[in-house]
């Protein structure tokens, strides 16, 4: 029971971000930072990608997936449609 309720807040919450990311009127805005904000939305999402992928895939579910943090925040201009691909792949 209790892993059915925190299935349905971690799809409740990836269908937030997903909408989120959406929501840029300019999809370039995704990868922009001003003043002390030192990492892009588009960064964050990576990084959201990757440590679930990490936790979730490979400490728990055994997927073998690898790693690489520091991509999370190199990576730049991902298209919306591929943040949002691998958005929706972390609840199917």
């Amino acid at each position: 029971m209790l892993n059915d309720e925190l299935a349905n807040f971690y799809e409740r919450d990836m269908r937030k971000l997903i909408e989120e990311v959406s929501s840029f009127k300019n999809e370039e805005n995704i990868w922009k930072t001003q003043g002390s904000i030192k990492n892009s939305s588009g960064n964050l999402v990576l990084h959201i990608i990757g440590g679930l992928n990490f936790l979730i895939g490979a400490s728990l579910a055994q997927t073998g997936y690898v790693r690489n943090r520091d991509q999370e925040f190199i990576r730049k201009d991902v298209e919306r449609k591929e943040l949002i691909a691998e958005l929706e792949n972390l609840f199917q």
